[in-house]
């Protein structure tokens, strides 16, 4: 009796990412300061995500007026951005306006030649406005965190949210969005405790429907900083659940998909890129150098600072901003010497949250903590590819 074959895989490619631009965008000055905003509207949000790194909430007010809004984006183009991501801090869809012709933030950035990403609990969104979207040709960034009703509800903090961010996901399909010819259509997901099992499986999930998945390790401030024990493992475990979980990602990626990438954190088949040419700017009028990271290098000339504020380009050319964008070169303890230190600085805001040092190695990552992962083993969550794959066998498969 023979063994049956194993099929083959299909051949591997990188892995498809977000479409950030169109032939309707001005063309990137890539000498510019800039490339990209982020930009909170106001930490004002329908859910409690007990991850949340903004705290948001409904009783949350504030933030910049729609006016303060455009000026931000038109401070940024100046500086060379293209590229706005209108983020919220806590649910943008909350403030009707950028839904509305004439008085939307995206039609205003798309006039100025930009592209935009839209961050979205997706609770508000209605076929209606995802057909709106669509027309935009925007990219829209929706959460999702279990398909599970029970775990979804736990994590956003509220009951019922589960079936209306469903709906809001179904409606985004209906209108167009999915599928990997021009992917314009990502679900976040935090991996915590309550959703660890069920992460290969809601991963092939978005997969299936073209969606990218941006699934990552959430940094431990905001609200998550209060929820601690039921989102992340014990520091001495960690390193090794999330490499488990990472390469048995890959392995479903390599195996079902054809796609290949490097793990590491903190996402899963994606590298952040922030810190090289991007700013995000809070609901304050604040620029920091990431939403991981809440220490503001200046603030702009809107919010309440806005009488003090600076000019976005004279921010971008301060000392302090100026060591951000070399990130590499002032990395520290195993990030520095990490041999994929080229395709990867470890995540900044794991690091300043730990020993607030912006430079310090990640504190979760297995590359730089070997000594706090598991012994070698046949792994019980690998999948089987052509025979036995023992887990030292499948890291020195991953590594090369």
């Amino acid at each position: 009796m023979h063994d049956t074959p194993a099929p083959s895989p299909p051949s591997l490619n990188p892995p498809p990412s977000l479409v950030t631009r169109t032939e309707r965008t001005a063309a990137p000055d890539e000498g510019a300061p800039l490339r990209r905003i982020s930009i909170e509207i106001a930490r004002v949000c329908n859910l409690r995500c007990i991850y949340c790194y903004s705290g948001a909430s409904s009783e949350r007010t504030g933030g910049l007026t729609d006016d303060e809004v455009r000026a931000v984006i038109a401070e940024a183009v100046e500086a060379g951005a293209r590229l706005i991501s209108i983020v919220g801090g806590g649910e943008p869809l909350l403030r009707r306006s950028v839904l509305r012709d004439g008085e939307s933030c995206i039609d205003y950035a798309n006039e100025l030649g930009c592209y935009c990403t839209l961050y979205t609990n997706c609770t508000r969104i209605t076929s209606e406005a995802a057909r709106w979207l669509h027309a935009r040709e925007l990219t829209v960034v929706g959460k999702l965190n279990s398909l599970g009703e029970a775990t979804q509800d736990q994590l956003t903090g509220v009951p019922g949210s589960a079936r209306r961010i469903r709906c809001g996901i179904d409606a985004l399909l209906d209108a167009g969005f999915g599928g990997y010819d021009q992917p314009r259509f990502a679900l976040e997901t935090v991996i915590c405790r309550a959703n660890y099992d069920e992460m290969p499986e809601l991963w092939r999930w978005m997969r299936r429907r073209g969606i990218v998945p941006e699934v990552e390790i959430p940094t431990m401030h905001g609200r998550a900083a209060d929820n601690r024990d039921r989102l992340y493992f014990d520091e001495q475990e960690a390193p090794s659940r999330y490499r488990e979980l990472f390469e048995e990602l890959l392995a479903i990626d390599r195996g079902e998909f054809g796609f290949d990438w490097p793990p590491h954190p903190p996402f899963a088949a994606g590298s952040c890129r922030l810190y090289e040419t991007n700013c995000y700017i809070n609901d304050r009028g604040g620029v920091q150098p990431c939403a991981g990271v809440d220490a503001e290098v200046g603030y702009l000339r809107v919010g309440p600072r806005a009488r003090s504020g600076q000019r976005l380009r004279d921010v971008l050319a301060t000392p302090l901003f100026q060591a951000i964008r070399k990130v590499r070169e002032r990395l520290k303890g195993a990030c520095k010497t990490c041999a994929i230190n080229h395709e990867c600085y470890g995540c900044r805001g794991a690091a300043w949250h730990a020993t607030g040092d912006l430079f310090a190695e990640d504190p979760v990552c297995w590359r730089a903590h070997p000594d706090r992962l598991a012994p070698e083993s046949p792994s019980r969550r690998l999948p089987v590819l052509g025979g036995a794959v023992s887990r030292a066998a499948w890291r020195r498969e991953v590594d090369r």
